[in-house]
């Protein structure tokens, strides 16, 4: 699954460049970086961040009017359902094996597929109250490009029309499995135009693509348990510790067994010391 994920590059000017030269790099037989157009808002909203949680507002690329965009878009379908009048819940993940065919998603499948622009991921293993971190990034650095899907939303407070994502899961990698049994779908820079509906793209060959990243394509640290709490959003983050440091003392009391591909909670991650977060669940995938 994929509960936080990073994206670290410095300014909108800079992520831009690296998704054009990608766009370009990926076309057939390679060529120059090939236009984005870019949505002022998302520009206006963009800093780098080294700990983003479901309901966090983050750029996507699409494919609107025959051209490639890069827009805002809040991270989390809302959910049909709640109970007892509780906020709808976050659907923060979907699974590539069913995403086409399950009515959640396979009309975003259809028709509004998106790439989500990431430098890493985290992912945690060991027993409940002492998780410990890894973050996964791309072995030779650069972008990752997840594969996603986005949905159009009225904003409850304002009525105002909106943009939804969520990200498309698969088995784990051979690198990821040793810390979770799920990872983020990867595309790599040819398969974008593919992904998003270009070159006549239908969601079978689309489907395709969802498939765990080769082996050897990233790379694996183990970080500060900081990550845990939303509250935290800082380049420390993604400063590497020993395995030891990354694993903070279980409470007697609290401790579970260990369990493999273990998550935690996407918003609570450190037992409520974090800040307020948003009404709702979310719901894991």
């Amino acid at each position: 699954m994929c509960a936080r994920f990073t994206l670290a590059v410095p300014d909108f000017a800079s992520l831009l460049a690296m998704l054009e030269a990608a766009l370009g790099a990926g076309a057939a037989g390679g060529g120059p970086a090939r236009a984005i157009v870019a949505d002022p808002k998302a520009a206006a909203l963009y800093r780098p961040r080294y700990n983003i949680a479901p309901s966090t507002v983050h750029p996507v690329l699409r494919a609107q009017g025959g051209q490639r965009e890069l827009v805002p878009a809040t991270w989390g379908f809302a959910g049909r359902f709640a109970r007892g009048g509780a906020a709808p819940s976050l659907l923060a993940n979907a699974r590539a094996e069913s995403a086409r065919t399950k009515p959640t998603f396979r009309g975003a499948f259809a028709a509004h597929r998106c790439v989500v622009p990431a430098d890493g991921f985290y992912e945690w293993t060991g027993p409940k109250g002492a998780r410990r971190p890894t973050w996964f990034h791309p072995a030779g650095g650069g972008l990752l490009r997840l594969a996603g899907l986005y949905q159009p939303a009225k904003d409850p407070d304002t009525g105002e029309l909106d943009l939804r994502f969520t990200i498309l899961t698969t088995e784990a990698s051979a690198d990821v499995a040793p810390v979770h049994d799920r990872m983020p779908v990867l595309l790599e820079p040819g398969d974008v135009d593919l992904w998003l509906g270009g070159d006549g793209a239908d969601a079978e060959r689309a489907e395709a693509l969802l498939r765990p990243a080769p082996r050897g394509s990233l790379a694996a640290r183990a970080v500060s348990p900081r990550v845990n709490s939303v509250g935290h959003d800082d380049p420390a983050l993604l400063q590497e510790v020993a395995a030891e440091a990354a694993a903070p003392k279980a409470s007697p009391s609290k401790a579970a067994a260990p369990k493999a591909g273990g998550t935690l909670p996407l918003f609570d991650l450190d037992g409520g010391a974090g800040p307020a977060v948003p009404p709702g669940r979310t719901s894991r995938r």
